[in-house]
């Protein structure tokens, strides 16, 4: 099986993070592999893989889609390491890291919702009264069993 194209191109990410990626360069390299594994979180959280049978994209991705795989990856990309703390000389700073390597935050995982199945999930209510619209049944199920029933309550 082919790898699947990423979410979005190395060009977009060079956009995002502001600064050039040159081509066919050890950068590009990494951009590449970070664009893969965001995809592969965002497909992953979504439900959707946003490829034909063919395997190329679908045209457009959703924007969303695009957006979240962009940032996952740019963090990748700009901190590939997970670290926290940087100081040249007498100035230093320190910035909140979520967890080491590739993930997804809470918002960017709401961003994804929309794109699941609508199959049931978390809490919910399932009725269990009947209705007037069900037929009123005999009072016996049937069993594969000729002539052995068992009540139905």
């Amino acid at each position: 099986m082919a790898t699947p194209k990423p979410l979005a191109g190395v060009d977009d990410l060079a956009d995002w993070l502001g600064e050039p990626i040159v081509t066919a360069s050890a950068d590009e390299k990494r951009a590449l592999l970070c664009l893969r594994i965001a995809s592969a979180l965002v497909r992953r959280e979504s439900e959707r893989t946003w490829l034909q049978e063919s395997g190329e994209l679908v045209t457009p991705v959703p924007d969303d889609a695009v957006m979240v795989t962009l940032y996952c990856a740019s963090r990748v990309f700009d901190n590939r390491n997970a670290q926290t703390k940087g100081a040249i000389d007498d100035s230093d700073e320190s910035w909140k890291v979520d967890e080491a390597g590739a993930y997804l935050t809470a918002s960017e995982k709401r961003m994804l919702t929309t794109f699941k199945s609508s199959g049931m999930r978390g809490l919910g209510v399932v009725a269990t009264t009947r209705t007037d619209t069900v037929p009123p049944s005999s009072g016996w199920v049937p069993t594969p069993t000729p002539g052995v029933e068992f009540p139905w309550y």
